[in-house]
């Protein structure tokens, strides 16, 4: 019975996640050969709605408990020679819904990318990305820090030179989700995006404004599609660069749901974090 309460907990976990995964977060331009990239993603949240698909709109039913996720995902990067990079992704987190506690290391994501295009000439720079989510997770985690599958993902990014200060940026990745453990079911395959533009009010402060979000299709259980198991969640971030020294950067962020537009799975009202991100040399 355990295991079962811990599974679906990973299910609502997931769910309740409406940020795209590490696998988009950074821009199409790639480490140089040999450069060192270190990235800390601070977050915060507490679920507040849950999807109802009877009236097929968020509310907060009688009952309700909500999840508070304190995280922080820690990105260690390497650059290659042919314009190839390395990241390694370990994702810690804190959870609670009462009266359980947990918390610790998630499944680990290992990705690379490829600089397709990279030269400064051109109007826009793009990447490749290949990557895998790690069964790392605690088993037994309640509430669950991870689903513990094993999920592909292949992805691509592009990022335009900037143009009177502003810069667009646009990725998109699929998802192969694996099964979860001891169990008969697997997890829907997932497509995620992240649409970015920023603005350079100063060589160190750049302000941005980005719509984030993923769909994931239903959960499969010995070939039988589960129904009302699938989610689709968006969100519009407000996020400001600060580079107080050279290859050193501070970005406060909020995101707010576009629930009019999303389904399944729990959300907040609002998601906080901070990222602090530092390249060497």
């Amino acid at each position: 019975m355990k295991k079962l309460t811990v599974m679906a907990l990973a299910l609502a976990v997931m769910a309740g996640s409406a940020m795209a995964t590490a696998l988009l977060g950074r821009s199409a331009t790639v480490n140089k050969p040999f450069q060192a990239f270190g990235w800390l993603n601070l977050g915060y949240n507490q679920t507040a709605v849950s999807y109802n698909w009877t009236t097929g709109k968020y509310e907060t039913p009688a009952g309700f408990v909500t999840t508070k996720t304190t995280s922080c995902d820690g990105t260690l990067a390497l650059g290659l020679l042919g314009s190839l990079d390395v990241d390694v992704v370990a994702p810690l987190a804190m959870k609670e819904q009462s009266p359980n506690k947990s918390s610790g290391i998630g499944d680990v994501m290992v990705y690379a990318r490829w600089g397709v295009l990279q030269s400064s000439l051109l109007p826009v720079k793009a990447a490749l990305i290949i990557g895998a989510n790690l069964p790392t997770a605690d088993k037994d985690a309640i509430p669950a820090i991870g689903d513990r599958t094993t999920d592909i993902g292949v992805g691509a990014s592009a990022t335009t030179v900037s143009f009177f200060g502003f810069a667009a940026h646009a990725r998109a990745a699929y998802w192969l989700n694996g099964k979860l453990p001891d169990t008969d079911k697997k997890v829907g395959n997932m497509i995620e995006y992240n649409l970015t533009l920023d603005y350079s009010v100063t060589k160190t402060l750049t302000p941005e404004v980005a719509v984030t979000g993923y769909s994931r299709a239903q959960t499969d259980s010995s070939g039988t599609s589960l129904a009302n198991t699938e989610v689709s969640q968006h969100v519009v971030n407000v996020l400001l660069m600060w580079k107080p020294f050279p290859m050193f950067v501070i970005r406060p962020k909020v995101a707010f749901p576009l629930t009019f537009v999303s389904k399944g799975g729990s959300m907040a009202n609002v998601y906080g974090g901070l990222d602090v991100w530092a390249f060497l040399p």
